[in-house]
């Protein structure tokens, strides 16, 4: 059996928690503000925030 170099499932649980922190005590409103302003810093996240905003209105 060869030993894991990467855990898929530890990374997300990591990254979740860390952003559960950064929006802790935000509302809704600027929750949606935060993750567009960090999807918009991001290649991939610019069409992804703006698919996300379509889908808000």
């Amino acid at each position: 059996m060869t030993a894991k170099t990467f855990d898929a499932v530890e990374l997300m649980r990591e990254l979740r928690d860390k952003l559960s922190q950064d929006m802790e005590g935000m509302t809704p409103q600027e929750r949606l503000r935060f993750i567009r302003d960090k999807a918009a810093g991001q290649a991939l996240g610019r069409r992804n925030a703006q698919d996300t905003a379509e889908a808000v209105q």
